[in-house]
């Protein structure tokens, strides 16, 4: 009689990866690469929901003081490419969430950014896959660590990884080949589905809806030594948003940036954000300071919503050496928010006040 054993999706990447790893000398040799978390956060949260299409309802609030342990943000990779002649390489990457602090709730080696493509030396790269969008590329302003409440931007939308997506990357050009650009499209192919390409928010009879389409994002980017300037648009049919940036190193140890955006949601209240941060290497390669505050109005496309985000933070750097970091992070953040939405046909106003002490290791390597 013959038994069989259920081997879990987890455990069939973490061996695929192995694998693969081993198998340098048959392929184009892997890079295995990755980024770990592990953090505690506490934090003191007051809401104040109202249901503002029902004052019957009651007022509901609620006070969330806990501390906890977290992973967040821990991901693996692997990347590499194959030479198929001397001016064009293939090219991919398989990058994969991973989670220390517990199963990750069947969520472990969940696909984040993976693609298979080619690059040329003169005319760039062209990706097909699962990818960021490349507005979440311009942005050198926010310092923040992980996801405490006021630990980043205070925007509505921010950039998104999409399924069925092809992107261009162009190569380096002008001055010193300090610019570049990046085309990307997202390919609706299932409608309303999980399996689409693209998730937005927008409006429709007055009520905020999640959306799934195409989507078709550009920037443009100077990464220079010393200023590091960025824009770029995002389009979806009745969604839209626009992004710039500016970073400069003011000297050796401080540097300064800036960050706008504006999101029109197709409510007629787009909403308008901006992020000022700096960041300063008191002692180089070995503890850093950053302090940073962003401020949105009319958050998520309503008149009245906004929201308000500060922290400041130290880093220690325990190893700083090219392909392998270890960082020990401190922050203190604050948020401020007045957000609207809908619960079945009511509209609801929910105001919250965030604090939050947070503290870990990062390991880059």
């Amino acid at each position: 009689m013959k038994y069989f054993r259920y081997t879990p999706p987890s455990f069939l990447a973490l061996a695929s990866l192995f694998a693969m790893g081993l198998a340098v000398e048959a392929v184009a040799a892997p890079k295995i690469n990755g980024r770990l978390y592990a953090s505690m956060l506490y934090q003191d949260t007051k809401k104040t929901e109202t249901n503002l299409s029902d004052a019957s309802q009651p007022v509901i609030e609620t006070n969330n003081d806990r501390t906890k342990f977290s992973s967040s943000g821990s991901r693996i990779w692997l990347s590499g490419s194959e030479q198929l002649n001397d001016k064009l390489d293939l090219v991919y990457h398989l990058e994969y969430s991973v989670f220390l602090d517990n199963d990750g709730a069947g969520r472990n080696f969940g696909a984040r950014n993976t693609y298979l493509g080619v690059k040329h030396k003169e005319y760039g790269q062209l990706h097909f896959g699962r990818m960021y969008t490349p507005d979440d590329a311009i942005d050198y302003v926010a310092q923040g660590y992980l996801y405490a409440d006021g630990s980043g931007n205070s925007f509505g939308y921010h950039g998104q990884r999409t399924n069925n997506s092809i992107r261009y990357m162009s190569p380096g050009f002008g001055k010193d080949k300090k610019n570049s650009v990046r085309l990307h499209y997202a390919m609706d192919e299932g409608g309303d589905t999980l399996e689409s390409a693209a998730r937005v928010r927008a409006f429709k009879d007055g009520k905020p809806a999640d959306k799934y389409r195409d989507l078709f994002v550009a920037n443009i980017l100077h990464n220079g030594d010393k200023l590091k300037l960025g824009a770029a648009y995002t389009y979806g049919g009745d969604f839209s948003a626009v992004r710039g940036m500016v970073s400069y190193a003011v000297n050796d140890k401080l540097t300064v940036g800036a960050l706008a955006q504006q999101v029109d949601y197709g409510s007629g209240d787009n909403e308008l954000g901006a992020t000022v941060s700096a960041y300063y290497q008191y002692d180089k390669n070995k503890l850093d300071f950053y302090g940073q505050v962003s401020r949105t109005d009319n958050y998520g496309g309503f008149k009245d919503g906004e929201k308000t985000t500060a922290s400041i933070g130290a880093v220690k750097w325990l190893k700083k050496e090219s392909g392998t970091r270890v960082r020990a992070f401190a922050s203190l953040n604050y948020a401020d928010a007045t957000v609207f939405g809908y619960k079945a046909d009511n509209l609801t106003k929910t105001q919250s006040e965030s604090f939050g002490v947070e503290t870990g290791l990062r390991y880059d390597f």
